[in-house]
């Protein structure tokens, strides 16, 4: 294996950290600045607007740049962006912390597979990919709850200061380790959206920030519904993660062998139907008795972790059969609407769990997830030749 993979993927490793342990941190943060749950969910809103906008503006911008300067420049200044978060005092300086991180995160993401690429020789460029992709999904796994653990006996600035020095160092390295002759992709923005023309792809794209919206209802404001929703306490958080993570691993892998035994349409529409049961089971999870409630909770997050990252590779398979030409455009779209759901949901879930509990929560995410699954049935089926191969 190409040593220069394994820092892409200690970067796409941090990246995926800190964009889950912010949920754990959130009440810790609202409580430390004397800002609302609600309020304290901006956090999110301004890292996916900025993700989910700013990407695609950042790499039609710096597309003309080789790639060793974009992933160890966009690196660099998440983990900036990381040390700011745990340095910084007031909530507006927060915000615009991580409004700078989740612009270093997302420029580093949609350029990182590209280089892993670049790097692979023919005939192992998908191990390459899977090396990479490998730093998000152990991130998940065990990263995240090491964090959240970390955040729970140190601080949550500690945790977030240790963070960026690893994106840091990571950058650095892939400074001095990457090459500095692969070129970068020069399309124009134009070029980049043309692919919502496709028939198809506008409503898979609609589908796509809607379950987003549906799921991140309730991920994005995971610790206080654990700690004062379910009545775990905020001492349960790394187990719920780690089960989330764990859920996450086995999603990924039984959605992709669904979709080649269903296929993806299938398989999208019988995911998002476990989506609607699974949200809406959500307020009957606290009429568990207190003795089982933990082990129930745990196991409803893997579940929850499962449907949350299974859906999406098959969504994506999905839009690759609609827009066979333009995968990378489509995937990177596919991208900036869940980060646009995402920054929705940011918005409607602290208000639907301050104003309705859990049954806001769970209700909220089912009746987002229904319509989901309505504009799901709505995409066309992918074109005939695509079948016949």
């Amino acid at each position: 294996m190409d040593s220069r993979l394994l820092w892409l993927a200690l970067g796409a490793f941090a990246g995926s950290v800190e964009s889950a342990l912010v949920v754990a941190v959130m009440p810790a943060v609202a409580a430390e600045t004397g800002v609302s749950i609600s309020q304290a969910g901006l956090l999110v809103f301004v890292y996916s607007i900025a993700y989910g906008i700013g990407t695609p503006l950042f790499s039609t911008l710096l597309g003309g740049m080789h790639r060793r300067r974009v992933v160890a420049g966009a690196e660099f200044v998440f983990g900036v962006g990381a040390i700011l978060m745990g340095l910084l005092p007031g909530f507006l300086a927060l915000l615009a912390a991580r409004t700078l991180l989740a612009c270093g995160a997302g420029l580093f993401t949609s350029t990182a597979q590209s280089t892993a690429v670049a790097l692979a020789e023919p005939g192992k460029r998908g191990r390459a990919l899977s090396t990479v992709v490998m730093g998000g999904t152990l991130a998940v796994a065990f990263g995240t709850p090491a964090a959240a653990l970390v955040a729970q006996t140190y601080g949550w600035r500690t945790a977030y200061v240790g963070l960026g020095l690893v994106g840091v160092t990571a950058a650095m390295i892939m400074w001095w380790r990457l090459p500095r002759n692969i070129l970068g992709d020069k399309r124009t923005l134009r070029e980049r959206l043309a692919v919502v023309g496709e028939r198809g792809v506008p409503m898979a794209l609609l589908t796509s920030a809607l379950v987003t919206l549906a799921m991140f209802m309730l991920m994005i404001f995971l610790a206080p519904v654990t700690a004062t929703g379910i009545g775990l306490g905020a001492g349960a958080m790394p187990a719920v993660l780690f089960a989330y993570g764990l859920g996450a691993l086995a999603g990924n892998q039984i959605s992709g062998r669904l979709s080649d035994r269903l296929g993806p349409r299938r398989t999208v529409i019988l995911l998002l139907g476990l989506v609607v049961l699974l949200l809406a089971a959500l307020p009957l999870v606290p009429m568990v008795p207190m003795a089982l409630r933990q082990p129930v909770f745990i196991a409803y997050t893997f579940c929850f972790g499962a449907l949350s990252w299974g859906m999406f590779p098959a969504q994506l398979l999905r839009l690759a059969l609609l827009a066979p030409k333009s995968v990378p455009l489509a995937a990177s779209l596919n991208l900036t609407a869940g980060n646009i759901g995402g920054a929705v949901a940011a918005l409607v879930g602290g208000f639907a769990f301050e104003a309705g509990g859990l049954m806001g929560v769970g209700f909220g995410g089912a009746a987002v997830a229904m319509l989901a699954l309505g504009t799901a049935l709505l995409v066309p089926d992918q074109r005939p030749q695509l079948n016949a191969d």
